[in-house]
């Protein structure tokens, strides 16, 4: 999913100057039109066209944007819980209803004054008309100025999120900090990690694909420390995880050097554990220096020793996981 397409939301004032400039276009182009020498008709045509082309301005806009936004309820559910834990969603909702709101008010307003213009002779009410039309659209406008200034946070903020794929195998990597996690996607998929944006603080994603298209994915400061370090927003952040999550690889570094005791990733372990009801791949790092941890794959992702063991582990998870759904 790429939401990296969203256009810029604007101040209703710069979507009013817009449409007045529209209008005045318009309005000029229609006083070339010397045809008819009757004052009457020709002042009753040149309103019209202004009059049509600034309430058109304004529902196009409006219509951009609110197709500019992706159908919340038809996003894959990681999107969905992303949304709903950085943005305030009835609020996300609302502010695109305004839109649809202000839509149908502006096109009944055009309705109406191109309808009167139509049915008027006398052209003193011609400017009259005109000033009308644009003081209650003006007025719609101004009443969703809040909603547009908060669809162009939420803009800015749905820009932020990483873009992953929510339909193929994904393979979460977790475990403290400095054990290895990084270097081992790297290993795994065969190139450099990307590094995408994480919409949390200073939340990044490092991000890989295997030669079979598999997903890799490690979230520094998410899955590396006990549920009580982690603020609220993280923690809907990890409900965001399960929905992408295939398969998790925990890495443990029994040698200690990474700062945190077998004890502590052990009760690290146990709490992921505890939150995803996935298979998980526990794999002890730095096979290198002779350190073990039972029950677990031994590798070294710096000598990439164990390396094609652990490969074949994924690819049997991944292979009964795909014949579990097709069941």
């Amino acid at each position: 999913m790429n939401l990296q397409g969203l256009g810029k939301v604007e101040d209703y004032q710069k979507y009013l100057d817009m449409a007045y400039k529209n209008g005045a276009d318009a309005a000029m182009q229609s006083r070339q039109d010397t045809t008819s020498r009757n004052k009457a008709i020709r002042s009753r045509r040149i309103e019209s066209a202004r009059i049509e082309a600034y309430g058109k301005s304004l529902i196009n806009s409006l219509d951009f944007i609110g197709r500019s936004f992706p159908s919340i309820d038809q996003l894959a559910p990681f999107y969905q819980e992303l949304i709903k834990c950085t943005l305030d969603y009835p609020m996300l909702k609302q502010s695109l209803g305004a839109l649809n709101w202000a839509k149908k008010q502006l096109t009944g307003l055009l309705h109406k004054y191109t309808k009167e213009l139509s049915l008027t002779t006398r052209i003193e009410h011609f400017n009259k008309l005109r000033r009308a039309f644009s003081g209650r659209t003006s007025s719609v406008m101004k009443q969703i100025k809040d909603n547009l200034t908060y669809l162009e946070y939420c803009r800015k903020t749905m820009k932020g999120y990483p873009s992953l794929k929510t339909k193929v195998n994904t393979v979460v990597i977790a475990g403290a900090p400095n054990v290895g996690k990084s270097t081992l996607l790297a290993v795994l998929t065969g190139s450099k990690p990307e590094i995408a944006s994480y919409p949390f603080t200073t939340q990044k994603v490092n991000l890989g694909y295997d030669a079979e298209g598999n997903q890799y994915i490690d979230t520094p400061g998410l899955l590396d420390r006990p549920i009580e370090a982690r603020n609220k927003i993280e923690k809907q952040a990890i409900l965001a995880l399960k929905h992408l999550a295939t398969i998790i690889i925990f890495v443990i570094d029994p040698t200690e050097t990474c700062g945190y005791t077998v004890v502590e990733q052990k009760n690290l372990l146990q709490e992921i554990k505890d939150m995803f009801t996935l298979p998980i791949i526990i794999v002890a790092n730095k096979a290198d220096t002779g350190a073990i941890f039972k029950h677990a794959i031994e590798i070294s992702a710096k000598e990439g020793t164990g390396i094609d063991k652990l490969k074949k582990e994924i690819t049997s998870l991944l292979k009964a996981k795909q014949e579990k759904l097709q069941q």
